[in-house]
């Protein structure tokens, strides 16, 4: 179960990898998400709870608005009620749950323990332990831990979500609330991407056996090793400041030598902002899916992904591995895990755009070395992150819950 019902983010792609795994072992899914003109077709729409856009109420910034915007992002007594007709309808042994915050809210997993059905929870971001759920204050773009384990005041005091007193306010609360139910004493186990986001949870006070690290995998189509390239780098993923794109940008600015493509959703204000942005040898082609995507990784040098929080597992660094391609990334949170410096890719220091440059400069110069890297990934992936590992450990999980 995730909030979207369409392939996005990294978390409704691996929702639906998921369940054709599943599936090819025989397994039965049903999924439960949010209303939306995006969602893909599914013969369970009729359940999935009404559509809200945060975003859009947001703008009003009113306390009647703000009212709105918490008690649904708190606990919504409408998706517990449809849950409850698909529980009937479907009938699982178990609820695996993605992200689910906000939207959907954790409401649907006290009906689910009412009905004594296991929960198991991928977890995605770092929302049960950051009211702003990616450790970073949003007007400055720099990390923050300040809340520890209870002080979610703190997100109040630093205005960490959106740079908005409403806004921080309301992600404080809701975080408070989640605590007072204690949501998380009704998961039975927490499953983490990445060896990073399991060690966050336990320092910040969840039993170590509950959050079983299991990273993410890559579908058996997607493994195709490149043998060549067009000599351009890829930006997978979407176009927002806590992926690094000003640094992105100016590093490319400097690097002459480097093509770039960029390629996501992108929101306002970079929307308006980056033609102004964007140097002569780097261009932005808008959001890519399946063939295109495909090709745009096959032909890429490498892919580059400069970001300032603490990224869990980002989906885009294994899809380019699957390619044999390498990845130059910030050396921070779960990227660490996965490439290897001079081995499957080049590590830079988070923010240090005369570093990214030259990690770029390097392998356009070094084309040869920069191939060898990519073998090196490709085989990491395929050995790390396939299917088949995956669906392995996901059973012991199952099994252990159902019990």
């Amino acid at each position: 179960m995730n909030t979207y019902h369409f392939r996005g983010g990294g978390d409704s792609t691996y929702t639906f990898n998921l369940a054709d795994l599943l599936r090819k072992y025989g397994h039965s899914v049903a999924f439960f998400a949010m209303q939306d003109n995006r969602n893909l077709p599914d013969p369970n729409t009729d359940l999935f709870v009404s559509n809200i856009d945060f975003r859009k109420l947001n703008r009003k910034k009113n306390p009647l608005t703000g009212l709105r915007v918490l008690c649904r992002a708190i606990y919504s007594i409408e998706a517990r009620k449809k849950f409850n007709k698909l529980l009937s309808r479907f009938k699982p042994d178990i609820v695996h749950l993605q992200n689910t915050h906000a939207h959907i809210t954790p409401s649907i997993i006290f009906e689910a323990k009412r009905y004594k059905i296991p929960v198991v929870w991928t977890l995605h971001d770092y929302k049960l332990i950051c009211p702003n759920s990616h450790f970073l204050i949003d007007k400055f773009k720099k990390i923050c831990e300040a809340c520890g384990k209870n002080s979610y005041y703190k997100a109040i005091q630093k205005r960490c979500k959106k740079g908005s007193l409403l806004a921080s306010t309301m992600a404080s609360v809701e975080a408070y609330a989640h605590r007072i139910m204690k949501v998380r004493d009704y998961v039975d186990i927490f499953l983490s991407p990445s060896k990073f986001l399991r060690n966050k949870l336990i320092e910040y006070g969840f039993s170590e056996k509950k959050v079983v690290h299991m990273p993410l995998f890559i579908p058996e189509n997607f493994f195709k090793k490149s043998n060549g390239n067009k000599g351009y780098f890829l930006f997978l993923g979407k176009l927002e400041p806590i992926k690094g794109i000003y640094q992105l940008l100016e590093a490319c600015r400097i690097a002459q030598v480097a093509k770039l493509i960029l390629a996501g959703r992108i929101e306002e204000p970079l929307a308006s902002e980056l033609p102004n942005l964007l140097p002569p040898n780097a261009q932005y082609v808008g959001v890519k899916q399946g063939k295109e995507l495909q090709e745009l990784l096959q032909d890429a040098l490498a892919l580059v992904l400069p970001s300032l929080w603490y990224e869990n597992q980002p989906f885009a660094i294994l899809e380019a591995f699957a390619r044999g391609k390498p990845v130059i990334a910030s050396r921070l949170g779960g990227m660490i895990e996965l490439v290897e410096d001079g081995v499957s890719g080049i590590l830079v220091p988070p923010g240090d755009i005369r570093a990214l440059a030259d990690a770029m400069k390097w392998m356009v110069n070094n084309p040869e070395k920069t191939k060898e890297i990519g073998k090196n990934a490709y085989e990491y992936a395929l050995c790390a992150h396939s299917p088949e590992n995956h669906y392995r450990q996901l059973m012991e999980v199952y099994r252990m819950v159902i019990g």
